[in-house]
């Protein structure tokens, strides 16, 4: 019987033929690529400029779509973050990999420790990609505590708390230089790697930069969804300045970009 990691990998390379990659995975068959996994969180499907929204601009990400595959009718496995994410590092839908809402019960908070320690005897993304000899960075939200023990990233920001770490949530708002360190210390060593970018954005709290809430506020309009609809502009600056990165370290015709998003968001136009 084909291995579950062997069929995952056969299946993935079928879906990139079928949809007329064949030429480029022949031509990069003897080089592992990169792959730069980017998640929004708490971002509505339609709120882009490639979905047609009318008033949030998203310049960069609209780009990406332009030279990508757009799957408008793709789903997450669940409308909560945890165990989406869950679902992203193990391929596992929720009920599988034990993570059905983002918190034990009221009454059981001390099962927390209970869940990751099932959890990390899941497959993992990270760690299967390891014994392909890949490098992995962690940054954003992560609930699992220790993305390197839990997950087998290789390198992370450090143990997280509930939704992560105060210095891996401030990946995007604060700063993008562990990603850019990160990418160079694999090109050095001239190992393939993946970036897990998941950043708090457009995340509460909503606080934008005012250059960015000013280009939403209109008269009649709520503000806090002026502050969401900048919040998901500053989500696309970040991916923008991730992929110029890309390019200028020579690096876009040997990496595969995914984007997704990890759930949805509730507040949409109708308030």
């Amino acid at each position: 019987m084909m291995k579950r990691r062997n069929f995952l990998g056969a299946l993935c390379v079928a879906i990139l033929i079928q949809a007329g990659f064949g030429n480029f995975l022949a031509a990069e068959t003897a080089k592992k690529l990169n792959v730069v996994l980017i998640i929004s969180d708490d971002q509505a499907f339609h709120d882009f400029g490639f979905m047609g929204h009318e008033e949030i601009k998203t310049p960069h990400l609209d780009q990406l779509a332009d030279e990508s595959l757009t799957f408008t009718r793709g789903y997450v496995t669940t409308a909560l973050c945890c165990p989406s994410l869950g679902s992203m590092l193990t391929g596992l839908y929720p009920h599988q990999h034990g993570y059905t809402g983002n918190d034990p019960s009221n009454q059981e908070w001390d099962r927390r420790p209970e869940w990751i320690n099932h959890f990390r005897a899941l497959p993992q993304l990270p760690r299967l990609m390891a014994e392909e000899g890949y490098l992995s960075l962690h940054t954003g939200k992560y609930w699992q505590g220790d993305p390197e023990g839990v997950s087998g990233f290789t390198d992370s920001m450090g143990v997280t708390d509930r939704h992560g770490s105060k210095a891996s949530l401030g990946v995007g708002r604060d700063t993008m230089q562990p990603i850019y360190d990160f990418m160079d210390k694999a090109k050095a060593e001239d190992k393939p790697f993946m970036v897990w970018y998941a950043p708090f954005l457009p995340h509460t709290p909503h606080n934008p930069p005012e250059r960015l809430l000013k280009k939403y506020q209109k008269e009649g309009r709520h503000e806090s969804q002026e502050k969401y609809y900048a919040m998901v502009d500053w989500l696309d600056e970040t991916c923008g300045e991730l992929l110029q990165q890309i390019d200028d370290r020579g690096l876009r015709d040997n990496t595969i970009v995914l984007f997704i998003s990890d759930n949805g968001w509730p507040h949409g136009d109708g308030g």
